[in-house]
């Protein structure tokens, strides 16, 4: 009977001390991607990074001897949808973190029932500052948000390039406010205001009447807030009207899709960037691009370019991986949070430069300025940020 009562206090002690999706064997994540419907090849990209990052860590041990099973959502970048897939990885599948969700508003729409649900929340495919400011406890921001960048780009137009009349073309939606609300910021540190602000639609097909406000002000600099296909709209449409000036466009445009698209329209053109380059003039981002390239393949041997999307599915799953590391065997979410806000200018492979804190969200706070030069990216200024 004593045996039977020692056995019976193990067993609750077992279960009262385990953690969700934590087992002797394997850690259960928990991802949401658009796998269907109009944003599917984004999603489908970002969950190949990830899985290619996991599968390597698995074929070489996992971690602590657990193996890392991914369990991706389809949310079809519908935040409603979002919702209640989130709501079913946590509840039912009791996975152990969300990583990598793509997405502003599925991100937002759940990023407080994980942060009160005590469930980590590492790498969103956002740029709002809201995921770090205020700093949440469970939620672990890496992409820098578009008021640092908006900040940034502001630095670089008047301090490099010597601009002093920028007109902000800006998507009239979160991401586009909050970045004409960075430069405005910005550029009052300066004693200036923006030559130009206009709002657009991004589904719209046509920019001429706006391109005409634009080729008015005449400009020395323009800085578009846009996406892919919006963003190369407005670039050859302010060309056939005649505006000459310098462009300045945000990260998610730094994809070689942008200069395939804009062709010749696109020569000349500044990006920022987050993830660098493997150029000649840096051999060490050489060596780490060959080694990410060499375990991308290991998952898929057909791919000779991956994508910009599934670079970040890897960078998410590998600062996850090195948080899962840092807390050690005995894992449980709160040794996880301890883990990730030991980061201090972290670089891994591809992710560089992430730091988190106590009260510190933002991982990255440095970002560099990319140029198109004759049909290629071109780093033009090393990792800039705020304070120098």
């Amino acid at each position: 009977m004593k045996k039977i009562f020692v056995i019976a206090i193990l067993i609750v002690a077992l279960f009262a001390f385990s953690e969700n999706g934590v087992y002797p064997d394997k850690i259960v994540v928990g991802s949401f991607q658009a796998l269907s419907g109009p944003y599917a090849v984004i999603g489908q990209e970002m969950t190949k990074g990830m899985k290619a990052y996991f599968n390597w860590i698995n074929n070489n041990g996992g971690i602590y001897k657990r193996q890392i099973e991914l369990v991706v959502a389809d949310d079809q970048l519908n935040p409603s949808k979002t919702v209640i897939e989130v709501k079913r990885l946590v509840e039912e599948d009791q996975v152990f973190a969300i990583v990598g969700g793509l997405g502003t508003y599925g991100c937002l729409a759940v990023m407080d029932y994980l942060n009160d649900n005590g469930v980590p929340f590492v790498y969103q495919g956002s740029g709002s500052s809201l995921l770090a400011i205020p700093p949440k406890k469970y939620v672990f921001p890496v992409q820098p948000d578009y008021t640092l960048e908006g900040q940034l780009i502001t630095k670089f137009s008047v301090e490099t390039l010597g601009k002093s009349k920028i007109a902000v073309l800006y998507m009239s939606n979160d991401v586009g406010k909050e970045g004409l609300q960075a430069v405005k910021t910005k550029l009052a540190d300066y004693g200036m205001k923006p030559a130009l602000e206009i709002p657009y639609n991004p589904a719209e097909t046509d920019y001429s009447s706006l391109a005409v406000r634009v080729l008015g002000v005449n400009p020395d600099l323009t800085v578009i807030y846009g996406f892919v296909t919006d963003t190369v709209r407005w670039i050859k449409t302010l060309r056939d009207y005649g505006v000459e000036c310098d462009i300045v466009t945000i990260y998610p445009n730094a994809d070689p899709v942008i200069i395939t698209l804009a062709g010749d329209y696109a020569e000349g053109i500044y990006i920022t960037g987050w993830v660098p380059l493997p150029t000649e003039d840096r051999p060490d981002f050489v060596r780490d691009y060959q080694r990410f390239l060499g375990i991308y393949q290991e998952s898929y041997p057909d791919e000779q370019v991956p994508s910009s999307y599934a670079v970040a599915g890897f960078i998410a799953a590998e600062v996850f991986v090195e948080g899962l590391v840092r807390a050690g065997p005995n894992l449980t979410r709160e040794a996880l949070v301890k883990s990730l806000e030991s980061f201090d200018h972290w670089n891994g492979i591809l992710s560089k430069d992430i730091s988190w804190g106590p009260n510190q969200r933002r991982g990255k706070s440095s970002m560099y300025f990319l140029q198109v030069q004759n049909g290629l990216f071109v780093p033009v200024t090393n990792l800039l940020t705020l304070e120098k």
